[in-house]
């Protein structure tokens, strides 16, 4: 598309309109104080113009009013409903001279706003031009829920705009705007009290669009769930909006065709809010039975398979809820272990599913931090609380640092996940088949039935091409009982006279692939 200048009225440039001619895209933005300053108001959670007395509220901070804010003469305060419309094409633009109009976007959905920079007072611009948008200083801005923006008088403006999901929005302006545009019979340019209004198509000879916003209030994580059917909620490929899994060249292992990964789960979770259970019909509160088995494996199980461990001299992984670090016997378990020391996030009880995109940054901020400062490592591989993941998971774990990402569970091999923005990270698939919760508490395996699981599916997997990567999952309050270990450390020291066969950590794994 070829650059445009400003273009003012066509019927003074002597330009004729062709349907379809031209078409010029909109930025689209996320709204900020910053980037809305020559349009607007921001209105956030900070107080403007603090200060305000008001002897009644010892414990508010008031504001005092919107500099330059005016609603002249009586306000209309309302609220209205937007839906999604398939045309993005700006058809109407409008701008008010002697109120500033004030939107505020309700419930939980963003809401698309195109708004130009006012033109009225340009000195560059004669005074037809003056009566004209600028496409050059005009935006598409997404504002999220539970944000708004007061428009400065001369601001070009459309009414806001679905992101896919319906929004809501409260409305300041004047009874005299609400009325002339009530009263026209169809919708047409307007140009009479405070209200002007141009079609575009009359003034440019070109068409101005703004692009799908799903996509762009997806990525940002402003939407909870997929906005559109080409917009699948974990992305095309199924590993997180942005994600494209790539293959591992072949040769990586040295010779070792199948390399056994355990992990490790330690694990708090909130009281009163249950947790895996070994007797689930025991439901009263406070509940001691089920609570004191989970905290049992802190206590004893965690211990019994770091010796285990040590006795085979077989590395391992533990993945560690940042609360159950923050206990001193667990810590001390964790830091005379040997193994590696990665991330489970804050608590069993909790994940990240339907978080804002802001949240999960923090949540992942948070876990890393707490785990750095107990542990004195800052860890780096991951598994999600419960499998309880939003699309960006993936991306905010590589971008956070983690090297080694154990949320998916679809292979045998290892494969790196790359985020279009340039971040990467490894994946090594957890195995439900192998994990004791599944073949434990789902399928009621024994202590021997559990420990043969693992060592046949071992087996196999060494019989066949390819290198492998089998994860391990365990719980220190189901693996780490008297009977279990028993069994798993017989089962684990033949799997190691087995050829082809290796034990290490996930970052050994991470380091083997990506050196």
């Amino acid at each position: 598309r070829r650059e445009l200048p400003y273009v003012g009225a066509m019927a003074m440039n002597g330009l004729k309109r062709k349907i379809g001619e031209d078409v010029r895209q909109l930025e689209l933005v996320l709204a900020t104080r910053e980037n809305t300053a020559k349009v607007g108001y921001f209105v956030d959670d900070t107080v403007v113009n603090p200060g305000l007395g008001i002897p009644f509220y010892k414990t508010v901070l008031e504001g005092a009013n919107y500099e330059h804010a005016t609603w002249k003469d009586q306000a209309c305060v309302r609220t209205s409903q937007i839906h999604w419309r398939d045309d993005r094409n700006v058809t109407w633009l409008e701008r008010h001279m002697e109120m500033t109009q004030g939107f505020i976007i309700l419930g939980k959905n963003p809401g698309l706003f195109v708004l130009g920079e006012s033109t009225h007072n340009r000195e560059d611009l004669d005074e037809r031009e003056r009566r004209l948008p600028d496409p050059k200083t005009t935006k598409a801005f997404i504002i999220p829920a539970g944000f708004g923006l007061i428009l400065k008088k001369g601001t070009w403006h459309d009414f806001p705009v679905s992101c896919g999901p319906p929004v809501s929005a409260f409305i300041l302006n004047t009874e005299e705007v609400v009325a002339a545009l009530a009263s026209m019979p169809k919708a047409s340019p307007m140009d009479h009290g405070d209200c002007f209004k141009l079609r575009l198509s009359e003034h440019w000879d070109f068409t101005l669009r703004f692009p799908d916003p799903r996509p762009f209030v997806q990525k940002h994580g402003l939407v909870a769930g997929p906005v559109g059917p080409k917009q699948p909620l974990m992305g095309a490929e199924g590993y997180g909006l942005g994600m494209k899994r790539e293959e591992v060249t072949a040769g990586w292992g040295g010779g070792t065709k199948v390399f056994v990964v355990p992990i490790v789960n330690v694990e708090v979770f909130t009281p009163g809010c249950g947790g895996p259970s070994i007797q689930p019909h025991l439901q009263s509160l406070p509940e001691l039975a089920n609570k004191g088995w989970r905290d049992y494996g802190n206590r004893r199980g965690l211990q019994r398979l770091s010796q285990m461990f040590k006795e085979l001299q077989v590395p391992a992984t533990a993945v560690i809820n940042s609360e159950a670090a923050k206990l001193d016997f667990v810590a001390k378990a964790l830091k005379e272990s040997g193994w590696e020391l990665g991330a489970h996030g804050i608590n069993n009880s909790s994940g990240a599913a339907k978080m804002s995109r802001s949240e999960e940054e923090e949540y992942f901020k948070t876990t890393l931090d707490d785990l750095e400062k107990s542990l004195g490592v800052r860890p780096r591989t991951w598994l999600t609380p419960g499998f309880s993941v939003t699309e960006r998971t993936p991306e905010l774990a590589a971008a956070a640092g983690i090297k080694s990402f154990l949320d998916f569970v679809d292979d045998d091999v290892p494969y790196h996940l790359q985020h279009e923005g340039g971040n990467k990270t490894l994946c090594l698939p957890y195995c439900m088949e192998t994990n004791d919760f599944s073949l434990v508490l789902t399928k009621h395996h024994d202590p021997r039935q559990y420990a043969q699981a693992i060592e046949d599916h071992v087996r196999q997997l060494a019989k066949e091409d390819g290198e492998k990567v089998v994860c391990l999952g365990m719980h220190t309050f189901v693996a780490g009982t008297p009977a279990r270990v028993l069994a798993l450390s017989e089962a684990l020291a033949r799997l190691k006279a087995v050829p082809g066969v290796r034990f290490a950590s996930a970052s050994q794994v991470q380091q083997a692939i990506c050196k």
